[in-house]
C-alpha cells in the first residue's frame, strides 16, 4: 500500500489541485486548460504506435513500415466510419474500448500474470465502466446534449447511474479474486470518490481532460519510454519529435473540420469528443494488440 502511494502521489496531489481549480476556475478557462492538456500530453501519447508496433516486432524496413501505417490508416478510416457515418454505434464501441483500455493501463501491473485474459479483459472494462458511469452521471446534462447532437440518441440519467453500478460492484467483486488486488481495493474505490469530488465540480472537459491526461496519458507515456528507450538518456526528446508529425496532423485537421465546415460554437463539444474517440480508437487497438501478442509470447505483459 505505501508503495502504491508514492507511485501515485502525483496523481493525488494533482486531482487535490484540480478540485480547488474546478472552484476558482469558470467555465471557458476550464475548457481551455483541459484542451491545453487535453491537445499535448494526451495527444502525444499515442502518437508513437507505429513505432511501438514495430519495436515489438522487430522490423524497421520501410516495407514493414508501409504495412504497418496502412493498416494503422485502415483502422483510423475505420473509426472515421462509426463516429460520422454510425455515430450511435461509434459512440458504444468508444466507451467499450476505451473503458478497457482505461482500466488496462491502471491495473495491469496490480493483477497476477496468471490470472486468464478472459478475466482481466472483465475487470478492465468494469473498472473503465465504473469510471465512465461516475462522470456520466455527474455530468449528464452536459453528456445527453453532447450524446445528442452527435448520434440524435437520447441518454438518461437511470442509465448513466446503471452503468457506474454495474462496473463499481463488478470491479469490486472481481477485484477480490484477484489477491494483489484485494489489498488495493479500498485504495481504489478512495481514488474513484476523490475523481468524483473532481467530476461534480468541473465541467464535463475538464473532468474529462484530467483523468486522461494524469491518470491516463502520463503513465502510459512513461511505459512507452521504457520500451522504446530504455537507458537513454535522450529518449524523452526522441520520444517528442516522433510524436511531433502525429501531433501537427491532428491538430490541424480539427482546426480544418472546424473552420471549413463553419462550426458553431455551440457545436464545438461534440465534435472535439467525436474527433478524440476517432484519433484514439486506433490506439487503443495498437495497445491491445501489444499487450494480447507479448501474454502470447511471453507468458506476462509488458506495460506500454
Amino acid at each position: 500500500m505505501i508503495y502504491v502511494l508514492k507511485k501515485y502521489q502525483f496523481h493525488i496531489y494533482s486531482t487535490f489541485v484540480f478540485i480547488l481549480l474546478s472552484y476558482l476556475l469558470n467555465q471557458a478557462t476550464q475548457a481551455i486548460v483541459a484542451g491545453f492538456m487535453i491537445f499535448t500530453i494526451g495527444l502525444i501519447h499515442g502518437a508513437n504506435d507505429l513505432q511501438l508496433i514495430q519495436k515489438k516486432t522487430q522490423k524497421k524496413s520501410k516495407k514493414t513500415f508501409i504495412e504497418s501505417l496502412v493498416l494503422y490508416i485502415l483502422v483510423v478510416l475505420t473509426g472515421v466510419f462509426l463516429f460520422y457515418i454510425l455515430p450511435a454505434y461509434g459512440l458504444v464501441f468508444f466507451v467499450i474500448f476505451s473503458a478497457f483500455h482505461f482500466g488496462e493501463q491502471h491495473l495491469e501491473s496490480k493483477v497476477e500474470v496468471a490470472k486468464s485474459s478472459f478475466f482481466k479483459g472483465a475487470l478492465y472494462i468494469s473498472y473503465g465502466c465504473a469510471l465512465f458511469g461516475l462522470l456520466f452521471t455527474l455530468q449528464w446534462e452536459s453528456v445527453h446534449a453532447v450524446i445528442a447532437q452527435i448520434s440524435g440518441q437520447y441518454i438518461s440519467r437511470q442509465s448513466t447511474e446503471l452503468l457506474f453500478f454495474i462496473g463499481l460492484i463488478t470491479f469490486l467483486f472481481l477485484g477480490l479474486l484477484s489477491r494483489d488486488l484485494r489489498k488495493l481495493l479500498f485504495f481504489e474505490t478512495l481514488v474513484l470518490l476523490l475523481l468524483g469530488f473532481l467530476f461534480v465540480r468541473s465541467t464535463l472537459i475538464l473532468g474529462f481532460g484530467f483523468y486522461f491526461v494524469v491518470w491516463h496519458s502520463i503513465p502510459s507515456v512513461k511505459d512507452q519510454l521504457n520500451f522504446l528507450y530504455p537507458s537513454d538518456r535522450n529518449g524523452a526528446w526522441k520520444y517528442l519529435l516522433a510524436s511531433l508529425p502525429y501531433w501537427i496532423i491532428s491538430v490541424l485537421g480539427l482546426v480544418g473540420v472546424y473552420l471549413f465546415f463553419d462550426i458553431k460554437s455551440a457545436a464545438f463539444l461534440p465534435l472535439f469528443f467525436s474527433f478524440l474517440a476517432a484519433i484514439t480508437f486506433p490506439h487503443t487497438v495498437v495497445m491491445g494488440w501489444l499487450k494480447l501478442s507479448e501474454q502470447k509470447t511471453n507468458g506476462s505483459a509488458q506495460e506500454f
